[in-house]
């Protein structure tokens, strides 16, 4: 005799809510920021003592 499966119940799940973003510390510097910094003056100087 074959017993057919029960009925899916729906599950309540709590509303989505976005994590708080953390606040930077006031002495850091942003790795964006600090990428910049290091590489603009080597393109600058690549660009200004290049062979011509």
């Amino acid at each position: 005799m074959v017993v057919p499966p029960p009925a899916p119940v729906a599950v309540a799940r709590p509303a989505y809510r976005a994590p708080a973003r953390k606040k930077p510390d006031a002495n850091r510097i942003s790795p964006v920021t600090f990428t910049l910094l290091a590489t603009a003056p080597a393109v600058l100087a690549l660009a200004a003592l290049r062979p011509r």
